[in-house]
């Protein structure tokens, strides 16, 4: 841990507009083992699953070879926790960030060049995750102006030490908008991430919810079932660490990486110590749905739950049953079941595969928003001359031209990880 008070080269800038943060201080970790787990909570909520440090522990037990990590602590003029938000650094391939194809057509074209002309080092403020929130938050009362700019400090000395590229803050809801309106007077541009769809149960049970449906889908979603029992297979769900290291794998782990390997955007690669870390470190609050044939697993799916939110974060399945056997939907279809059995008022079902979620789960979709700033000179020449190719807008479904050449609730065909800039795919 370490402490720093120092002034950034933005501070005459800063001034200018009438902004200080000369009274907050700040503390940096480099280790989720080091928190002052004290001061941490007073500001994160007790749902709140990113930045529970069970999960940012086992985050970086499993990537910390390749991503560094810092927890940050700002406090106000009187000692109190003022914001926390959790940073890291590591390299990025550019080609994820955009579905423009002439974009991805010229970062093709470099990439058989070299590779280092599309990777760069990036400093986030944000999980190396996809299909989380934010991380970042403010202690209610907190002076959200002053903790924008010290960050913006704290991230500008940092992209210096780690040399990187580009600086982005990521995942913020609608809702948190309004309080990050300075990011725009410090520099950086507001861009869309991809949208993550939402189910919100109104009656509290799944019996409820399939009500609310409509007997059109409740037909539909009847048909796949049938089809997956009829084939020998069966879903079990469970947290015991123990039951999952067994089931979960190397050979089920090729699962994810075939839904991996599918994605069109590729955003962080994960190894099966991940998903077990994350079930050791998390207990209770992560589960396991295995759709099993026997004793042989033929898909999974890894879910969070933290009070009234259930999200649903990474899959995996056999596609050589899944047309057949719909595999895919009875996993996904299965995660809003254990959503409602936990009483959930908020199901996040992550982002892509909109036409399974919206049409037939009835999933709404919620706008998911990222900050980006290049600090070196070959990234502000690519971001300021390609940055809408880089960073497209991504209408709600149903807003733009939408094909799906597969059949019902088969897994569609751009079908990712959460890795593709968002949640479970």
């Amino acid at each position: 841990m370490y402490d720093e008070n120092g002034v950034s080269a933005l501070a005459v800038r800063t001034s200018a507009l009438g902004f200080s943060a000369q009274h907050l201080s700040e503390q940096v970790w480099l280790s989720a083992n080091e928190i002052d787990a004290e001061a941490w909570e007073q500001v994160r909520l007790p749902s709140d699953s990113s930045l529970d440090r069970r999960l940012l522990q086992a985050t970086e037990t499993s990537l910390g070879p390749t991503c560094q990590f810092r927890y940050v602590l700002y406090r106000d003029s009187v000692g109190e926790p003022a914001a926390i938000a959790v940073l890291c650094t590591f390299e990025v391939d550019i080609g994820v960030l955009t579905d423009d194809p002439w974009a991805r057509w010229i970062l093709d074209r470099l990439r058989h060049i070299s590779r280092k002309l599309v990777t760069f080092r990036i400093h986030f403020c944000g999980l190396p995750l996809s299909g989380c929130e934010s991380a970042l938050r403010f202690a209610e009362g907190a002076d959200t102006t002053a903790v924008l700019k010290r960050l913006d400090q704290t991230m500008r000395r940092v992209a210096r030490e780690d040399r990187v590229k580009i600086i982005v803050l990521k995942e913020f809801t609608d809702a948190e908008l309004t309080q990050l309106k300075l990011l725009e007077a410090l520099g950086y541009r507001r861009a869309d991430s991809l949208p993550t769809n939402l189910i919100h149960p109104n009656s509290g049970s799944f019996e409820g919810f399939l009500h609310e449906l409509g007997w059109k889908r409740r037909g539909k979603i009847n048909v796949s079932r049938k089809k997956f029992t009829a084939n020998g297979l069966r879903l079990v769900t469970t947290s015991d660490y123990s039951t999952i290291e067994r089931l979960y794998t190397p050979e089920t782990h090729q699962m994810y990486e075939f839904v991996f390997q599918r994605s069109a955007t590729k955003f962080e690669h994960l190894t099966r110590e991940f998903f077990l870390e994350m079930a050791r470190q998390l207990g209770d609050s992560c589960e396991f749905t295995f759709a099993m044939e026997g004793d042989r697993v033929r898909g999974f799916v890894m879910s969070l739950w933290f009070g009234r939110e259930y999200r649903s974060l990474y899959i995996g399945y056999d596609e050589s049953i899944n047309e057949k056997s719909h595999v895919y939907f009875n996993l996904l279809f299965q995660a809003v079941a254990n959503g409602t059995q936990h009483q959930a008022s908020t199901i996040d079902l992550g982002q892509n595969s909109d036409y399974v979620k919206h049409v037939k789960l009835g999933a709404v979709q919620a706008r998911r928003s990222m900050y980006v700033m290049a600090v070196k000179p070959i990234a502000k020449w690519v971001i300021t001359n390609f940055f809408d190719q880089l960073f497209p807008a991504h209408p709600f479904f149903g807003e733009a031209n939408t094909t799906n050449g597969t059949s019902e609730f088969l897994a569609p065909e751009t079908a990712a990880t959460s890795g593709s800039a968002g949640g479970l795919s």
